[in-house]
Protein backbone atom coordinates (compact mmCIF):
# COMPACT_ATOMS: atom_id res chain seq x y z
CA UNK A 1 0.00 0.00 0.00
CA UNK A 2 1.44 3.61 -0.89
CA UNK A 3 2.09 6.13 1.67
CA UNK A 4 -0.45 8.98 1.30
CA UNK A 5 1.13 12.01 1.74
CA UNK A 6 -0.63 14.28 4.39
CA UNK A 7 -2.01 17.77 3.35
CA UNK A 8 0.80 20.14 2.24
CA UNK A 9 3.67 17.94 2.61
CA UNK A 10 6.20 18.65 -0.40
CA UNK A 11 7.21 15.00 -0.88
CA UNK A 12 10.81 15.94 -2.71
CA UNK A 13 11.72 17.82 0.49
CA UNK A 14 10.57 15.18 2.76
CA UNK A 15 13.13 13.17 0.91
CA UNK A 16 15.68 15.48 1.19
CA UNK A 17 15.25 16.46 5.10
CA UNK A 18 15.73 12.82 5.15
CA UNK A 19 19.06 12.71 3.27
CA UNK A 20 20.51 15.66 5.01
CA UNK A 21 19.74 14.45 8.19
CA UNK A 22 21.61 11.33 7.40
CA UNK A 23 24.90 13.10 5.99
CA UNK A 24 25.14 14.81 8.86
CA UNK A 25 24.63 11.24 10.96
CA UNK A 26 26.82 9.56 8.58
CA UNK A 27 29.68 13.12 9.21
CA UNK A 28 29.47 12.52 12.72
CA UNK A 29 29.78 8.58 13.08
CA UNK A 30 32.40 8.74 11.59
CA UNK A 31 34.86 11.79 12.81
CA UNK A 32 38.22 10.64 13.97
CA UNK A 33 38.91 9.08 16.92
CA UNK A 34 42.28 8.07 18.25
CA UNK A 35 41.31 4.44 18.74
CA UNK A 36 38.92 3.72 15.92
CA UNK A 37 39.84 2.76 12.25
CA UNK A 38 38.85 5.30 9.80
CA UNK A 39 39.13 4.56 6.53
CA UNK A 40 36.92 7.90 5.23
CA UNK A 41 39.42 9.92 6.58
CA UNK A 42 39.14 13.22 5.09
CA UNK A 43 35.49 12.66 3.66
CA UNK A 44 33.21 16.06 4.52
CA UNK A 45 29.54 15.23 4.33
CA UNK A 46 28.93 18.51 6.60
CA UNK A 47 26.56 19.66 3.23
CA UNK A 48 23.35 18.35 4.92
CA UNK A 49 23.71 21.95 7.07
CA UNK A 50 23.30 24.04 3.68
CA UNK A 51 20.46 21.62 2.50
CA UNK A 52 18.44 22.13 5.49
CA UNK A 53 18.87 25.97 5.42
CA UNK A 54 17.98 25.70 1.61
CA UNK A 55 14.84 23.53 2.35
CA UNK A 56 14.35 26.40 5.90
CA UNK A 57 13.70 29.50 2.66
CA UNK A 58 11.88 26.94 0.33
CA UNK A 59 9.14 26.05 3.12
CA UNK A 60 8.71 29.51 4.91
CA UNK A 61 7.75 31.09 1.79
CA UNK A 62 5.45 28.37 0.53
CA UNK A 63 3.91 27.74 3.75
CA UNK A 64 3.87 30.51 5.98
CA UNK A 65 4.20 33.67 3.51
CA UNK A 66 0.56 34.75 4.45
CA UNK A 67 0.50 34.53 8.08
CA UNK A 68 0.57 37.55 10.85
CA UNK A 69 4.46 37.93 12.31
CA UNK A 70 3.09 36.74 15.86
CA UNK A 71 1.45 33.69 15.12
CA UNK A 72 4.54 32.69 12.44
CA UNK A 73 6.75 33.83 15.49
CA UNK A 74 4.81 31.49 18.06
CA UNK A 75 4.68 28.01 15.70
CA UNK A 76 8.23 28.43 14.90
CA UNK A 77 9.35 28.44 18.32
CA UNK A 78 6.78 25.57 19.16
CA UNK A 79 8.38 23.86 16.49
CA UNK A 80 12.18 24.49 17.04
CA UNK A 81 12.39 25.03 20.98
CA UNK A 82 10.89 22.67 23.53
CA UNK A 83 12.70 19.60 21.94
CA UNK A 84 15.64 21.72 21.12
CA UNK A 85 15.19 22.24 25.01
CA UNK A 86 14.68 18.43 26.31
CA UNK A 87 17.73 17.33 23.94
CA UNK A 88 20.48 19.75 25.72
CA UNK A 89 18.78 18.69 29.03
CA UNK A 90 19.33 15.55 28.62
CA UNK A 91 22.98 15.76 26.84
CA UNK A 92 23.88 17.75 29.95
CA UNK A 93 22.63 14.64 32.27
CA UNK A 94 24.33 12.51 30.04
CA UNK A 95 28.12 14.65 31.03
CA UNK A 96 27.33 14.90 34.37
CA UNK A 97 26.33 11.06 34.59
CA UNK A 98 29.87 10.29 33.02
CA UNK A 99 31.79 12.83 35.34
CA UNK A 100 32.86 14.53 31.86
CA UNK A 101 33.14 18.67 31.99
CA UNK A 102 29.83 20.37 32.81
CA UNK A 103 29.02 23.82 30.90
CA UNK A 104 28.86 26.92 33.22
CA UNK A 105 25.38 28.28 34.12
CA UNK A 106 26.48 31.04 31.61
CA UNK A 107 26.92 28.84 28.67
CA UNK A 108 23.72 27.04 29.46
CA UNK A 109 21.55 29.77 29.71
CA UNK A 110 23.13 31.45 26.25
CA UNK A 111 22.30 28.12 24.63
CA UNK A 112 18.82 27.23 25.28
CA UNK A 113 18.26 31.29 24.49
CA UNK A 114 19.98 30.05 21.07
CA UNK A 115 22.37 33.41 21.13
CA UNK A 116 25.56 32.48 19.47
CA UNK A 117 28.27 32.64 22.07
CA UNK A 118 31.97 31.02 22.35
CA UNK A 119 31.49 28.37 25.33
CA UNK A 120 33.60 27.02 28.48
CA UNK A 121 33.54 23.79 26.75
CA UNK A 122 34.27 24.84 23.50
CA UNK A 123 37.07 27.88 23.56
CA UNK A 124 37.71 29.80 20.53
CA UNK A 125 34.31 27.87 18.64
CA UNK A 126 31.13 29.11 18.43
CA UNK A 127 28.62 26.18 19.59
CA UNK A 128 26.34 25.97 22.12
CA UNK A 129 26.44 23.45 24.60
CA UNK A 130 24.36 20.82 22.28
CA UNK A 131 26.76 21.19 19.60
CA UNK A 132 24.29 20.46 16.48
CA UNK A 133 22.46 23.58 17.97
CA UNK A 134 24.66 25.66 16.48
CA UNK A 135 22.57 25.58 13.20
CA UNK A 136 19.40 26.75 15.09
CA UNK A 137 20.94 29.65 15.92
CA UNK A 138 20.89 30.46 12.00
CA UNK A 139 17.34 29.30 11.72
CA UNK A 140 15.84 31.47 14.38
CA UNK A 141 17.95 34.38 12.64
CA UNK A 142 16.02 33.59 9.58
CA UNK A 143 12.84 32.95 11.02
CA UNK A 144 13.20 36.49 12.65
CA UNK A 145 14.00 38.55 9.94
CA UNK A 146 11.34 36.68 8.18
CA UNK A 147 8.81 37.94 10.58
CA UNK A 148 9.81 41.52 10.05
CA UNK A 149 9.10 40.93 6.08
CA UNK A 150 5.70 39.30 7.03
CA UNK A 151 4.95 42.91 9.18
CA UNK A 152 5.53 44.48 6.38
CA UNK A 153 4.33 42.48 3.90
CA UNK A 154 7.37 42.48 1.50
CA UNK A 155 8.73 38.94 2.21
CA UNK A 156 11.00 38.55 -1.13
CA UNK A 157 11.75 42.62 -0.67
CA UNK A 158 12.67 42.58 2.81
CA UNK A 159 14.50 39.06 3.36
CA UNK A 160 16.58 39.07 0.07
CA UNK A 161 17.88 42.35 0.91
CA UNK A 162 18.84 42.28 4.26
CA UNK A 163 20.59 38.51 4.18
CA UNK A 164 22.53 40.17 1.31
CA UNK A 165 23.40 43.25 3.24
CA UNK A 166 24.60 41.26 6.16
CA UNK A 167 26.61 38.69 3.96
CA UNK A 168 28.09 41.69 2.44
CA UNK A 169 28.81 43.03 5.47
CA UNK A 170 30.23 39.73 7.04
CA UNK A 171 32.64 40.06 3.89
CA UNK A 172 33.67 43.35 4.54
CA UNK A 173 34.37 43.82 8.27
CA UNK A 174 34.93 40.07 9.09
CA UNK A 175 33.72 40.32 12.68
CA UNK A 176 34.91 38.31 15.60
CA UNK A 177 32.14 38.87 18.24
CA UNK A 178 30.50 35.07 18.14
CA UNK A 179 27.13 37.13 16.69
CA UNK A 180 28.13 39.35 14.62
CA UNK A 181 30.01 36.97 13.14
CA UNK A 182 26.95 34.48 13.25
CA UNK A 183 24.16 37.14 11.61
CA UNK A 184 26.94 38.12 8.68
CA UNK A 185 27.76 34.62 7.94
CA UNK A 186 27.76 33.06 4.53
CA UNK A 187 26.02 30.29 5.67
CA UNK A 188 22.42 33.06 5.42
CA UNK A 189 22.74 32.72 1.68
CA UNK A 190 21.50 28.96 1.84
CA UNK A 191 18.15 30.88 2.87
CA UNK A 192 18.10 33.26 0.02
CA UNK A 193 18.64 30.13 -2.08
CA UNK A 194 15.65 28.42 -0.68
CA UNK A 195 13.36 32.00 -1.35
CA UNK A 196 14.74 32.01 -4.89
CA UNK A 197 13.73 28.94 -5.37
CA UNK A 198 9.84 29.12 -5.00
CA UNK A 199 10.63 32.82 -6.52
CA UNK A 200 11.59 31.15 -9.76
CA UNK A 201 9.19 28.07 -9.89
CA UNK A 202 6.28 30.45 -9.27
CA UNK A 203 7.26 33.05 -12.36
CA UNK A 204 9.01 30.71 -14.82
CA UNK A 205 7.37 28.48 -17.10
CA UNK A 206 10.34 26.40 -17.84
CA UNK A 207 11.21 25.69 -14.06
CA UNK A 208 8.93 22.35 -14.53
CA UNK A 209 11.54 21.17 -16.73
CA UNK A 210 14.57 22.17 -14.36
CA UNK A 211 15.04 18.66 -12.88
CA UNK A 212 18.62 18.35 -14.30
CA UNK A 213 19.44 21.10 -11.68
CA UNK A 214 19.09 17.75 -8.93
CA UNK A 215 21.84 16.02 -11.11
CA UNK A 216 24.29 19.08 -11.33
CA UNK A 217 23.93 19.83 -7.58
CA UNK A 218 23.99 16.46 -6.28
CA UNK A 219 27.12 15.51 -8.68
CA UNK A 220 28.95 19.01 -7.12
CA UNK A 221 27.76 17.82 -3.34
CA UNK A 222 29.64 14.12 -3.63
CA UNK A 223 32.52 15.98 -5.43
CA UNK A 224 32.85 18.08 -2.27
CA UNK A 225 32.29 15.03 -0.18
CA UNK A 226 35.16 13.54 -1.09
CA UNK A 227 39.02 14.01 0.28
CA UNK A 228 40.55 15.19 -3.06
CA UNK A 229 38.56 18.57 -3.64
CA UNK A 230 37.00 21.10 -1.42
CA UNK A 231 34.29 23.52 -2.85
CA UNK A 232 33.88 26.86 -1.07
CA UNK A 233 31.35 27.47 1.17
CA UNK A 234 29.52 29.83 -1.39
CA UNK A 235 29.56 26.88 -3.81
CA UNK A 236 28.05 24.52 -1.59
CA UNK A 237 25.43 26.38 -1.02
CA UNK A 238 25.07 27.47 -4.39
CA UNK A 239 24.93 23.23 -5.34
CA UNK A 240 22.73 22.90 -2.34
CA UNK A 241 20.21 25.08 -4.03
CA UNK A 242 20.83 23.55 -7.40
CA UNK A 243 19.83 20.12 -6.00
CA UNK A 244 16.88 21.47 -3.96
CA UNK A 245 15.42 23.38 -7.23
CA UNK A 246 15.54 20.34 -9.24
CA UNK A 247 13.97 17.68 -6.56
CA UNK A 248 11.26 20.12 -6.44
CA UNK A 249 11.00 20.36 -9.99
CA UNK A 250 11.01 16.49 -10.16
CA UNK A 251 7.38 17.23 -7.41
CA UNK A 252 4.78 15.66 -9.65
CA UNK A 253 6.80 12.52 -10.38
CA UNK A 254 7.91 11.98 -7.15
CA UNK A 255 4.34 12.19 -5.54
CA UNK A 256 3.10 9.25 -7.68
CA UNK A 257 4.88 6.81 -5.43
CA UNK A 258 5.97 8.32 -2.50
CA UNK A 259 8.18 6.44 -0.07
CA UNK A 260 7.49 5.55 3.13
CA UNK A 261 10.48 4.53 4.96
CA UNK A 262 11.76 7.79 3.32
CA UNK A 263 8.84 9.93 4.17
CA UNK A 264 8.84 8.29 7.74
CA UNK A 265 13.15 9.73 8.02
CA UNK A 266 12.08 12.92 7.02
CA UNK A 267 9.34 13.47 9.63
CA UNK A 268 11.57 12.77 12.16
CA UNK A 269 14.55 14.29 10.60
CA UNK A 270 14.61 17.16 13.28
CA UNK A 271 14.35 14.70 16.15
CA UNK A 272 17.33 12.34 14.42
CA UNK A 273 19.78 15.95 14.44
CA UNK A 274 19.30 16.77 17.91
CA UNK A 275 19.79 13.16 19.70
CA UNK A 276 22.42 11.44 17.23
CA UNK A 277 25.57 13.17 19.51
CA UNK A 278 23.96 11.28 22.28
CA UNK A 279 23.43 7.92 21.08
CA UNK A 280 26.83 8.09 18.89
CA UNK A 281 28.68 8.97 22.33
CA UNK A 282 26.85 6.26 23.78
CA UNK A 283 28.10 3.78 21.43
CA UNK A 284 31.51 5.15 21.52
CA UNK A 285 31.49 4.32 24.81
CA UNK A 286 30.56 1.14 24.75
CA UNK A 287 32.49 0.32 21.54
CA UNK A 288 36.05 1.83 22.53
CA UNK A 289 36.94 -1.49 24.61
CA UNK A 290 36.05 -4.26 22.12
CA UNK A 291 38.44 -6.39 20.70
CA UNK A 292 37.87 -5.57 17.06
CA UNK A 293 40.52 -4.03 14.64
CA UNK A 294 40.53 -2.26 10.93
CA UNK A 295 37.39 -2.63 9.03
CA UNK A 296 34.92 -4.80 11.52
CA UNK A 297 35.34 -2.30 14.17
CA UNK A 298 34.87 0.35 11.78
CA UNK A 299 31.91 -1.03 10.71
CA UNK A 300 30.67 -2.37 14.24
CA UNK A 301 31.03 1.09 15.41
CA UNK A 302 29.59 3.26 12.69
CA UNK A 303 26.59 0.77 11.62
CA UNK A 304 25.27 0.79 15.25
CA UNK A 305 26.09 4.31 15.86
CA UNK A 306 23.98 5.35 12.50
CA UNK A 307 21.59 2.16 13.01
CA UNK A 308 20.88 3.18 16.89
CA UNK A 309 20.48 6.91 16.32
CA UNK A 310 17.78 6.74 13.54
CA UNK A 311 16.09 4.41 15.88
CA UNK A 312 16.10 6.84 18.61
CA UNK A 313 15.05 9.44 16.17
CA UNK A 314 12.29 7.88 15.25
CA UNK A 315 11.00 6.78 18.60
CA UNK A 316 11.99 10.18 19.94
CA UNK A 317 9.76 11.51 16.96
CA UNK A 318 6.49 9.26 17.51
CA UNK A 319 6.22 9.15 21.39
CA UNK A 320 8.07 12.81 22.27
CA UNK A 321 7.24 15.15 19.36
CA UNK A 322 4.31 14.79 17.96
CA UNK A 323 2.26 14.64 20.94
CA UNK A 324 4.41 17.16 22.19
CA UNK A 325 3.34 19.67 19.09
CA UNK A 326 -0.01 18.67 19.30
CA UNK A 327 -0.52 19.67 22.77
CA UNK A 328 1.33 23.23 22.28
CA UNK A 329 -0.75 23.52 18.64
CA UNK A 330 -3.92 22.37 20.87
CA UNK A 331 -3.51 25.26 23.72
CA UNK A 332 -2.85 27.43 20.81
CA UNK A 333 -5.87 26.90 19.13
CA UNK A 334 -7.94 27.10 22.73
CA UNK A 335 -7.02 30.80 22.60
CA UNK A 336 -8.48 31.32 19.05
CA UNK A 337 -5.25 30.71 16.67
CA UNK A 338 -5.54 28.54 13.84
CA UNK A 339 -3.07 25.16 13.83
CA UNK A 340 -0.23 26.05 11.92
CA UNK A 341 3.07 23.50 11.47
CA UNK A 342 2.57 20.88 9.30
CA UNK A 343 4.82 17.91 8.62
CA UNK A 344 6.58 19.76 5.25
CA UNK A 345 8.38 22.28 7.40
CA UNK A 346 11.93 21.43 7.79
CA UNK A 347 13.52 20.62 10.80
CA UNK A 348 16.56 22.82 11.31
CA UNK A 349 20.09 21.82 10.59
CA UNK A 350 20.35 21.12 10.61
CA UNK A 351 23.84 20.27 11.34
CA UNK A 352 27.15 20.12 11.25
Amino acid sequence: MEHAPQRNTVVGIQYLRAIAALLVLVHHARNPRPWLFNPLKGWDFTAGVEIFFVISGVIMLVAARDERPADFMRRRMIRVVPLYWIATLTWLAWLAWRDLDLPTTRDLLLSLGMIPHEGSLHPGIVWPVLVPGWTLNFEMFFYALFAVGLAFRRVMAVVPAALLLLVGAGYAFSPDDPILKTYTSPLLLGFLGGLGVVWLRERSPAFARAWPLALVGGGLLCVHFSPWFSLPKVAVIGAATLLVAGVMALEPLIARRPSKPLLALGDASYAIYLFHTLVLAVVAWRCRTMDLEAWPQFLTVVGLGIGLSVAAGLAVHYWIEKPMLKGLLKLGRRRGRPPGITSAEPAPSRAS
